[in-house]
């Protein structure tokens, strides 16, 4: 019996999908992503103009327009726009993103035009029955109500709120807040739908077993072909910091949202992070690992392996076209909340005067070099990985140059992505009981402002 643990194994070897472009006279973008012996063939058609748009006010009217295109169009109701797509063997799906509304459908390969019909229905005209605007806002409202009650989630959006300023759209939830989702009505809904159909370039991603000149020429010939390029509509500063004070080195400023009776405070870090078109997005990837992504990060190791302060602990990035958050998350027992956190300010800390470590480095390395295969095996995750590029502004080929990317990133470039990011207004929300936390946070060298029952907000 060996008393070694055995290491990883080498990273094999992955090239991603070629990809193989058309721009139509009318400027619909269409790229084929060919797949050998993938019979079960994905259809991505992207939208550009999302949440990144969006107001204040009128927040949440994106996610609301997706979740009501598989209503039906023209010539389909919701049910019998189920039952078309059924008899082709696939979904219809719709999901609203920051940069993009994506409807998206999987199917047998050789059903593709039919399909396409469908999707192009609902892309161009939509039902949008009012009924249903009416119950796509009451589920989207009791779904606030359920996230309000819950810790997690109620210290992640607190936030987001404290990173970014209240004009900003990252600043808030992206299903909108309990004004803005309430204000929403049909004729706003087919404004944004306006908006999608003139915010840019439409783009359909099309992957499987498919061969590509074929595919080229049914979309053509398809009702999607009726779609046309527009000048793209900017955000308005949807990434904006928030201007308010974090305190002082001495006295950091923590906003704490009071859970009377609560044995477990939430711990959330975060700072403006860093775009997907950053020059430092791989060194950012390595970062966000080694401080917080494996299972032997540094934030993990010390606050669960060391101190036992906590069952897991993670830190990233969340990218974006603009500059998406970085986070750092953990919930611990009220009794050890001051130090956990104390204790995870260092390890953040820690990145920039202990750059990565060649072992940490190699780490991080094998984990995305060999995870990044394993999740392209089909159609869906191909499309979806393209579609994703597309709508930030890269090109299908920076998935080839994933692996060897990430292989080049030195110990060097981490470090400038932690100075980077020690040089960001540093924000701390902890949901907890504030009779029990208060008074050792205060301790512990923090500018606490408690505000009333979480579970109230």
């Amino acid at each position: 019996m060996s008393a070694q643990r055995p290491g990883p194994g080498s990273p094999r070897e992955y090239r991603f999908p070629r990809s193989v472009e058309h721009l139509t006279a009318s400027g619909l973008r269409i790229i084929v992503l060919p797949m050998p012996a993938r019979p079960l063939a994905s259809v991505q058609l992207l939208l550009p103009g999302g949440a990144a748009l969006e107001t204040a006010s009128n927040s949440g009217l994106t996610a609301a327009l997706a979740r009501l295109l598989t209503e039906g169009g023209e010539q389909h109701d919701a049910d019998q726009l189920v039952e078309a797509s059924e008899l082709l063997g696939a979904k219809i799906g719709a999901e609203a993103g920051w940069e993009s509304v994506v409807i998206g459908a999987s199917l047998p390969a050789s059903r593709l035009a039919g399909i396409l019909d469908l999707v192009a229905e609902i892309a161009l005209a939509p039902r949008v029955p009012e009924r249903e605007v009416d119950r796509v806002k009451a589920l989207r409202l009791a779904a606030i109500e359920q996230s309000q009650a819950s810790p997690r989630a109620r210290a992640s959006e607190a936030l987001i709120a404290e990173i970014y300023g209240a004009s900003a759209a990252y600043s808030r939830p992206m299903g909108g807040t309990r004004e803005s989702v309430a204000a929403i009505s049909r004729d706003a809904l087919m404004e944004r739908h306006a908006l999608l159909l003139g915010a840019g370039v439409p783009t359909v991603v099309i992957a499987g077993e498919l061969e590509a000149a074929e595919v080229i020429r049914t979309v053509e010939s398809s009702p999607l072909a009726q779609l046309r390029a527009a000048a793209p509509v900017a955000p308005t500063a949807a990434d904006a910091p928030s201007p308010g004070g974090a305190g002082t080195a001495a006295a950091p400023r923590l906003l704490l949202l009071d859970r009377p009776g609560s044995v477990q405070s939430e711990l959330r870090i975060g700072k403006v992070g860093r775009s997907r078109l950053d020059p430092l997005f791989y060194a950012a990837l390595i970062h966000s690992e080694v401080l917080g992504g494996l299972f032997g990060s540094r934030l993990n190791r010390v606050l669960r392996e060391e101190k036992g302060y906590t069952y897991g602990a993670a830190a990233g990035f969340e990218f974006r076209r603009g500059r998406g958050p970085f986070t750092a998350r953990t919930a611990v027992e009220s009794s050890v909340t001051a130090p956990a956190l104390v204790e995870a300010r260092v390890q953040i800390a820690s990145m920039t005067p202990q750059p990565p470590s060649d072992d940490e480095l190699n780490a991080a390395r094998q984990y995305l070099r060999g995870t990044f295969p394993l999740r392209f095996g089909s159609a869906s995750p191909v499309a979806g990985a393209v579609a994703g590029l597309v709508a930030v502004g890269l090109e299908p080929s920076e998935l080839d140059r994933f692996q060897s990317a990430i292989d080049a990133v030195s110990g060097d470039e981490v470090a400038r992505v932690a100075a980077a990011l020690d040089a960001e207004t540093e924000r701390i929300v902890v949901v907890g009981d504030a009779a029990t936390v208060a008074t050792p946070l205060r301790d512990a060298g923090f500018a606490v402002e408690v505000r009333g029952d979480a579970r109230d907000a």
